[in-house]
């Protein structure tokens, strides 16, 4: 019903706008048949002129004229009329009765009400769907967006349709979107920051522990001619390995995430890259070329594949395609599933509740995606395995692909 009332409204205007339109329009009409009707003018000042409303073709008065109109359309009584200013004979009058051209005005005003209200209906909707187009979609797309992005500002909501289809509308979209842009940076600046005490608590005691074990590993080896005792070396190693990876990942935790530098390169050769350095077989299903940061785009793919590999996983899919105006890249594994318990602070660093682990990783994904332009987020997981949906500008696809 509310969808409604605008057409009523807009109804009930076109059809007011029509009669005025055809009252004024009718008043022409009476004109030109109060002039046939003075054809034979007789002279001046008789007495039966007397007492009637004097009406001068030569100056006529529109007043008048409509409200002889309106009457008669209404069906009011009229008064004769005493007209003049028509005749080469001089100054005279004849005595007309308007009720005659009853009638005829009513047709003629009937027609024309009826057209003048099908096309200012027309036009009025045709305006309001051109004004709704170009002004109140965008503008409503654009109160929307800004409340979403105010309710949960650690989410950035892709620009809508109908704000780049208003020219108007296209610089305040591109500044939301670098708002946007900017707002979850800096937040991730102040998660980084809320971080930092914790996580050098953290990477302090792991590494302390790490290479303490490693100490000892290595001073046994090194005391020791058994044989036995020099099988210890490989635990040594997997130690010396866990420190440079923990110092690694924090490094590039705290490290302030650079501008993307798109390129166009092949995804295939990324693909090969990554299973080779994650040990997982590695299945991709898209185009052959993309333009995105090629060192940002190995990061967040080989962090999300050694998760998976370490989550037990043997195999992961990697899908890319168009959704409307972005690009979408799908990632998804055979592993066992991400506790449903787990999924509020799986982007959160060092509150992995696997034992050893810091959800680096996901962390540095995530911010790789947003300086990008795009988001990461968990789509599915369940005992099939889990899938991550980067979400990317649609200028990632080149030309022709």
């Amino acid at each position: 019903m509310r969808h409604l009332r605008p057409q009523f409204a807009m109804l009930a205007g076109a059809f007011a706008l029509a009669v005025l339109a055809s009252l004024f329009a009718s008043t022409s009409a009476l004109y030109q048949k109060l002039s046939l009707a003075a054809h034979a003018l007789v002279p001046a000042g008789l007495g039966e002129g007397h007492g009637m409303t004097i009406f001068d073709l030569s100056t006529p008065s529109l007043a008048a004229e409509f409200d002889c109109v309106a009457r008669l359309v209404a069906g009011l009584p009229v008064e004769p009329l005493a007209v003049t200013g028509l005749g080469a004979g001089g100054a005279g009058f004849v005595i007309v009765d308007p009720s005659d051209f009853r009638d005829s005005l009513r047709m003629m005003f009937s027609g024309s009400l009826l057209m003048l209200t099908v096309i200012i209906f027309t036009g009025l909707s045709a305006l309001r769907m051109f004004l709704h187009r170009h002004y109140g979609a965008p503008l409503q797309a654009l109160v929307d967006s800004i409340n979403a992005f105010s309710d949960d500002p650690s989410v950035a909501s892709p620009i809508a349709d109908e704000l780049l289809r208003s020219r108007e509308f296209v610089a305040a979209a591109r500044a939301l979107e670098t708002l946007q842009r900017n707002t979850l940076l800096a937040l991730r600046q102040r998660e980084r920051l809320a971080d930092i005490g914790e996580a050098v608590a953290k990477i302090n005691h792991d590494i302390r522990n790490v290479l303490s074990s490693a100490t000892l590993v290595a001073d046994t080896i090194l005391a020791s001619e058994d044989p036995r005792v020099r099988r210890m070396a490989p635990h040594i190693v997997r130690s010396l390995e866990q420190s440079v990876t923990l110092c690694q990942s924090m490094m590039d935790y705290l490290a302030e995430t650079p501008a993307a530098e798109p390129v166009r390169f092949a995804m295939q050769e990324l693909v090969e890259e990554i299973a080779e350095s994650a040990g997982i077989e590695v299945r991709y299903d898209g185009p052959d070329e993309v333009r995105l940061d090629r060192t940002m785009m190995s990061r967040i793919l080989l962090n999300l594949a050694r998760n998976a590999a370490n989550a037990g996983a043997g195999r992961i899919s990697i899908d890319v395609w168009r959704a409307g105006r972005l690009g979408v890249i799908d990632i998804a594994d055979d592993g066992p599933g991400i506790p449903r318990e787990h999924w509020d602070s799986l982007f959160l660093a060092f509150r992995s509740k696997q034992r050893g682990g810091t959800s680096l990783g996901l962390a540095i994904a995530r911010d790789l995606a947003v300086a990008q332009g795009g988001t990461l987020k968990l789509t599915r997981s369940t005992e099939d395995g889990s899938e991550f949906r980067l979400q990317l500008p649609m200028e990632m696809f080149t030309s022709g692909k």
